[in-house]
């Protein structure tokens, strides 16, 4: 965006003093300052004159030559050296657009620096794309609509010839300033509204001027011109409020005249304008910024005015002082009116076609937190589980040796009487041939003894032949238990071929476990926190990790209550459970997965939230 300004805007905009004048004495200067020609027209002190007339922080003024991207600085004048007009611009809301269609725009910002402001921005009528920007600081916030009808008195200009610019007389909009203001003063509701419909009939030369409030549908005279008190009863008012009800079903601004033919839908209309008097009538609503009308003003014109007059700056009076009488009035009720109204102002909010994608993210939010509270869900409990069965067989080493062959790893299947294991028989087979050659000597002595008659020789050579024939027989029975076979039909759930092929072992040592595939079982393992939500008999799924797509269906037998550390895990209580489902070839004992034990419908919210609470009630116990 690239901006320019004048050579004395900088030290204007940082030395503008803010003068101690009243508002008439700043708005008879700035019309005097705008009668000058463009080449002398002082926009700084603009500026400073403004910033001072609607007690801104900062004020600029802007032309945009070519769209946003190209803003001319026209004039300035700021508390900080440093500030633009881009630093007062919120990210996301183009004013200056919104100023073009409505004549101003408001809107909140915050600087770099975290200062907040309420951007006022305000087209100068009659200047193409010039634009007047004030920083107002949130403190005037409740004088916003005051300041804003001041900043709109003073940004009514009109081009003459040669490039002339010259203030346009304001007298209407000076008199609907000063209106507004003392509305605004005003403490009680019925003063403001009196005073409103007064100034008004004063200021329009009206025969007749009233005020009517919104009350569910309903209207109620609030305020009469030159009436201090009526009766909410009586025809006339009745007749007031019909004629406010027509306008209302309507919707907006209704423009009724005799000379005009008339329908049945303004009946009401037409006969309070005959009991008036009058041959014209204008009805004008009070809208909030949701749009929704909380009040009807309603004008009865004297006949001499045959032509409408331009009810622009009364329009625009209405929209600013609209919220003070709105505040006024919600504080004048009850404290169960008021209640009720602002539960109505919200459903309408609510139940409105506005926001429509943020209403329907709250609808589907407010759905989901009912279902939450008040639906329930299958609580299930996690668990690990381990294929086991009952039916298993060490195979272990018969002598002390070494493995010389292993023919089987862990998870293979096999057959009854399949080899499994080899130990390495070569010191046995030494021992047995030394064996047999002491037998063989064993035997001549005790032939030679018994054939010298020396029976106690004998008596001794017999008991060395007899000592190395059990030898014999204890190597030969090793020999014979270094091959080892499979005792019956299984699968090897424990010794690896890699980790057994030439290890020393002794006698007894384990080298294999076998477990038979049938009669399998599930033992689960669950966490001491969950175990009080588990029951015997319960059912649940298991899923192993080989198949997880699979799941298998379980019945709990039986809860062994004592409690195993597991580690980091803390303690677990071990399950056991039925399969319930016809075996598969695949299933092998060892397997492990994840189980789930259906505990039945727990509500959504405790589901989620019970083991925080849990951990709080720990955390808080005393």
């Amino acid at each position: 965006m690239a901006t320019s300004s004048t050579p004395n805007s900088a030290s204007e905009g940082t030395a503008a003093p803010h003068t101690a004048l009243d508002a008439r004495s700043l708005i008879a200067q700035i019309h005097a300052l705008a009668r000058t020609e463009l080449s002398e027209m002082d926009w700084d002190r603009y500026c400073s004159l403004m910033r001072q007339l609607c007690k801104a922080s900062h004020g600029a003024v802007v032309r945009l030559a070519d769209g946003v991207q190209n803003m001319e600085l026209l004039g300035l004048s700021s508390e900080q050296s440093n500030w633009t007009p881009l630093q007062a611009m919120p990210p996301g809301v183009d004013l200056l657009s919104k100023a073009s269609d409505s004549g101003y725009a408001q809107a909140p910002a915050q600087a770099p620096d975290g200062q907040s402001w309420l951007v006022l921005v305000v087209a100068l009528q009659g200047l193409t794309a010039c634009f007047l920007i004030l920083n107002i600081k949130p403190l005037e916030r409740a004088q916003l609509n005051e300041l804003t009808l001041r900043a709109l008195l003073c940004a009514d200009f009109h081009p003459s010839k040669a490039n002339m610019m010259v203030s346009a007389p304001a007298d209407g909009l000076t008199s609907m300033l000063g209106l507004a203001a003392e509305v605004m003063q005003q403490s009680s509701v019925g003063v403001a509204a009196l005073s409103l419909v007064n100034g008004i009939a004063i200021e329009w030369k009206l025969l007749h001027a009233s005020l009517g409030w919104v009350q569910d549908g309903q209207i109620q005279v609030a305020a009469i011109s030159h009436l201090d008190r009526f009766e909410k009863n009586s025809p006339q008012t009745q007749r007031l409020e019909s004629a406010m009800g027509e306008a209302l079903v309507q919707g907006h601004e209704v423009y009724w005249s005799a000379a005009q033919d008339q329908t049945a839908a303004n009946q009401a209309i037409a006969e309070l304008a005959d009991k008036l008097g009058v041959q014209r009538i204008t009805l004008l609503p009070l809208q909030d910024a949701q749009g929704i009308t909380q009040a009807l003003l309603l004008l009865a014109f004297s006949p001499e005015d045959s032509a409408q007059p331009d009810l622009s700056h009364l329009q625009l009076t209405l929209d600013l002082i609209q919220p003070r009488l709105t505040d006024l009035r919600m504080r004048s009720l009850d404290t169960q009116t008021r209640l009720k109204h602002q539960l109505k102002q919200l459903s309408e909010r609510v139940f409105g076609p506005e926001h429509a994608t943020l209403k329907l993210i709250t609808v589907v939010l407010s759905v989901l937190l009912l279902y939450i509270i008040f639906g329930s869900w299958n609580y299930r409990v996690d668990a690990r589980a381990q294929l086991n069965t009952d039916s298993t067989r060490l195979i272990s080493a018969q002598f002390d040796g070494r493995i010389e062959r292993v023919h089987a790893t862990s998870g293979d299947l096999v057959k009854a009487g399949v080899l499994l294991v080899s130990l390495d028989t070569r010191e046995l087979e030494q021992q047995r041939n030394e064996l047999t050659a002491e037998i063989s000597k064993a035997e001549t002595e005790v032939n030679k003894n018994r054939a010298e008659g020396r029976l106690a020789e004998t008596q001794i050579a017999q008991a060395r032949l007899e000592q190395s024939r059990t030898k014999a027989q204890r190597v030969e029975r090793y020999l014979q238990q270094a091959n080892s076979t499979a005792p019956f039909e299984g699968v090897i759930v424990e010794g690896e071929k890699k980790d057994l092929l030439g290890v020393p072992v002794k006698k007894g040592d384990k080298i294999f476990k076998i477990a038979k595939v049938e009669g399998l079982y599930v033992t689960l393992m669950v966490t001491e926190r969950q175990m009080r939500h588990v029951r015997d008999g319960a059912t649940g799924e298991l899923s192993l990790i080989s198949h997880p797509e699979h799941s298998i269906p379980i019945r709990l037998n039986s809860v062994i209550p004592v409690a195993q550390v597991k580690g980091q895990e803390g303690n677990q209580f071990m399950i056991t459970a039925q399969l319930l489902e016809t075996p598969q070839p695949w299933w092998r004992p060892g397997m492990t997965g994840l189980a789930r034990i259906n505990v039945g419908d727990k509500n959504i919210g405790w589901i989620l939230t019970h083991r925080v609470v849990d951990n709080l009630r720990l955390m808080l116990w005393w």
